[in-house]
C-alpha cells in the first residue's frame, strides 16, 4: 500500500485550518502516512492549532515554517521534507470525505497514473447569487476552487485538477524538477497557474492523469468571493496567469505582441455585456464582461504593466 504526505499550505486561518484538520483526522491512515502543515508566515494561532491536533493525532503531524511569501514557496518547502510515495494536496479551507485519503491512494494502483484528483463541491457562507451558476464544467467554478467533470473516471487530457483535491507521486515529481513557483499564488494578487501548468508537464512527460469523482472534498466560498468584482479581477489575474506560462514573445497574428482573438474578445466582450446588461440578462452580461478581464490581463502581462519573479520550477532533487 502506498505511503501519503498529505500538504497543507495556511496563512493566517487558523479557525479554517482548525476545521480542516478535524475532519482530515476521520481518515484511514497508514502507520507511515504523515501531515505536513506548510505555513507561510502565520502571525495567528496556526501554530497553536497544529500543536494541539498534533498531540492526538492518528498520523504524524508537523508543521514546516515557510515565511517566503507566496502558497508555492510554502508547498515547496513542505515537498523538501515530505516522505511518502504519493504527496497528496488540500487546502486549509477544505473539508475532506471520510474515504478521501483511501480513493486517491486506489486510484495510484495503476502505475502509468501519476496524477489524480477528484471534485470539489462548494460550502457555501451564504447563497449564491442568481448569477452564479457553477454545476458541471461552468467556468465561473475556477475563481472559488470548485471543480466538477461529471460522475465518471476519466482521463485528464487536457483540463486542470486542483491544489484543494490532487495527488501525485513523488518520484514523477522529484523527475520533473518539483512545483513551480512562479507561478502560485502571491498576496496581493491571484495568479494561479501552477496546478495547470503541473498537470500539462506531467502529462508530457508521458504518464498518465486522471480524473477520480469519488476523491471528494468540500471547499469554503466566502461571501466576499461572490461578487463581481472578484470575478473580474480574478479573470484578469488570469489572463497575467496565461502571458506568464506562454513560452512564445511574439504571438502570430498579434497587436503589440496580444494575439489578434483576444483583441477581438476584449472588445466584444464588453460590447456583448452592454447589450445583455440593457436586456436584463445580467448572468450572460457577467460572462461576456469576464471575457474582456481576461484579455485585459494577457495584454497587461505582455506590454510589461505586470511585472512577475520569473523563476523556474523548483527542482526537488537539489532540495533533498
Amino acid at each position: 500500500m502506498f505511503t501519503a504526505s498529505i500538504v497543507i499550505a495556511t496563512y493566517n486561518r487558523a479557525e479554517l485550518l482548525d476545521e480542516c484538520l478535524a475532519h482530515l483526522a476521520r481518515q484511514s491512515f497508514s502507520r507511515s502516512d504523515e501531515v505536513l502543515i506548510a505555513d507561510n508566515g502565520s502571525t495567528d494561532q496556526t501554530a497553536g492549532v497544529v500543536a494541539r491536533h498534533a498531540r492526538n493525532y492518528p498520523t504524524a503531524l508537523s508543521r514546516i515554517f515557510a515565511p517566503t511569501p507566496g502558497k508555492s514557496h510554502a508547498v515547496a518547502a513542505a515537498l523538501r521534507v515530505a516522505c511518502g510515495d504519493i504527496v497528496a494536496f488540500t487546502d486549509d479551507d477544505v473539508t475532506v470525505a471520510p474515504d478521501w485519503l483511501a480513493q486517491l491512494k486506489n486510484a495510484m494502483d495503476d502505475p502509468h497514473i501519476a496524477l489524480v484528483g477528484g471534485a470539489i463541491e462548494p460550502r457555501w457562507e451564504r447563497a449564491a447569487p442568481a448569477w452564479l451558476h457553477v454545476a458541471g464544467q461552468s467556468r465561473l467554478g475556477a475563481p472559488l476552487g470548485l471543480l466538477d467533470y461529471g460522475p465518471a473516471v476519466a482521463p485528464l487530457g487536457n483540463r486542470t485538477l486542483l491544489g484543494a483535491n490532487m495527488a501525485v507521486r513523488r518520484s514523477v515529481l522529484r523527475e520533473l524538477g518539483g512545483y513551480a513557483t512562479h507561478l502560485g499564488k502571491l498576496r496581493g494578487t491571484l495568479l494561479s497557474g501552477e496546478d495547470h501548468e503541473l498537470c500539462e508537464r506531467i502529462q508530457a512527460a508521458g504518464y498518465g492523469a486522471r480524473y477520480v469523482p469519488s476523491a471528494r472534498v468540500r471547499h469554503w466560498v466566502p461571501a466576499e468571493r461572490m461578487r463581481v468584482a472578484y470575478f473580474l479581477n480574478w479573470f484578469y489575474w488570469s489572463g497575467i496567469t496565461k502571458a506568464a506560462m506562454e513560452m512564445d514573445p511574439q504571438p502570430s497574428r498579434s497587436l503589440l505582441g496580444v494575439p489578434a482573438h483576444l483583441v477581438r474578445q476584449f472588445a466584444q466582450g464588453l460590447a456583448g455585456a452592454a447589450a445583455s446588461a440593457i436586456r436584463g440578462r445580467m448572468p450572460t452580461a457577467v460572462d461576456r464582461v469576464l471575457d474582456s478581464a481576461f484579455a485585459a490581463g494577457y495584454a497587461a502581462r505582455r506590454w510589461g504593466l505586470v511585472s512577475l519573479a520569473d523563476r523556474a520550477a523548483t527542482p526537488l532533487a537539489r532540495s533533498v
